[in-house]
């Protein structure tokens, strides 16, 4: 059985598994999805959330970024070599190095032998366009490179102006690539789905990448046992932590009444609903982090105290 195989990337925080979600609810015709998704972190909840919308799902966590390559690429040669699923979806972490996923996809005799490759979609952050744009050039621009469509999601953050400005950026680096804009990964769905044009080969396995490898994120988490009295004074210091390369932070946040989620990135914080308990723990992900740690940490834990110290 023939395979189709769409790869879902783009920078963390952008929806993705909000828009593959979307892409798996509806009715494909092609029998039961696969995914494969990788998780930065060791715990996450897109597999669940995946396996909610009736996707079969592959999930690997946590180890260094070097080995995720290899690990997508045996995930989905193993669901090719199944001739279970007529579909396969690649969802990369966020943090990916996607040059190394690319290159390894290509050179898989399996994948190439069984699978043919559909359109890949980087979905992007409008709101967070510019923030990514400044502070994670390489990486941003190395998944606009693989995209046979950029969807740019979260259009409600930004103004019409904004998203004409995204567009011309985005065809300086891939002229190429369609371009949709959608709120909450509501793509339409064959953007997405349709085959590609006849003698059209996607574009994650005909660019040439060189020797290209961007820095490698990284990632540490702040806990604290001081209970937060006042959590928007707390969600100002996130949003202005020393340096400007925190691609993410999740977590929880102790406070008074209960323990809040906090979910932000550059520019965007978002008291999160998910239910939470325990102390505080907070998970950063970003450039540079070992050596901004300490001072990250030291003004987290300065505004705690002083919470305490004045009753608040």
């Amino acid at each position: 059985m023939s395979v189709t195989l769409n790869v879902v990337t783009g920078i963390l925080g952008a929806g993705k598994t909000t828009t593959l979600r979307h892409l798996v609810e509806g009715k494909l015709g092609e029998g039961t999805p696969a995914v494969v998704v990788g998780e930065f972190a060791e715990q996450g909840f897109d597999a669940d959330m995946l396996r909610a919308s009736g996707a079969y799902v592959v999930q690997f966590s946590g180890g260094p970024l070097s080995g995720q390559a290899d690990a997508y690429v045996s995930g989905v040669r193993a669901l090719v070599e199944s001739g279970n699923h007529a579909r396969v979806f690649l969802e990369t972490s966020g943090v990916t190095h996607i040059s190394a996923v690319a290159k390894r996809l290509a050179a898989d005799p399996v994948i190439a032998r069984d699978a043919v490759f559909g359109r890949t979609a980087t979905v992007l952050d409008a709101g967070a366009f510019l923030q990514h744009a400044k502070h994670f050039a390489p990486q941003l621009w190395g998944q606009v490179r693989v995209a046979d469509i950029v969807v740019v999601n979260k259009t409600d953050k930004v103004q019409e102006a904004d998203l004409a400005e995204i567009r011309d950026q985005i065809r300086q680096h891939n002229p190429a690539a369609a371009i949709t804009f959608c709120y909450m990964g509501q793509v339409r769905r064959q953007d997405v789905l349709a085959p590609l044009p006849e003698d059209t080969r996607a574009a994650i396995v005909s660019v040439d990448w060189g020797d290209d490898v961007p820095a490698e994120f990284e990632a540490f988490v702040y806990t604290s046992d001081v209970r937060c009295f006042d959590r928007v004074a707390f969600g100002h210091r996130l949003l202005n932590l020393p340096g400007g390369a925190i691609a993410r932070f999740k977590g929880g946040l102790r406070c008074y009444d209960k323990t809040h989620c906090v979910n932000g990135m550059p520019g965007q914080l978002d008291w999160d609903s998910t239910p939470m308990t325990g102390a505080t723990a907070i998970a950063f992900i970003g450039l540079g982090l070992s050596a901004r740690k300490d001072a990250i940490c030291k003004v987290l834990d300065d505004e705690l105290l002083a919470q305490a110290d004045d009753g608040r």
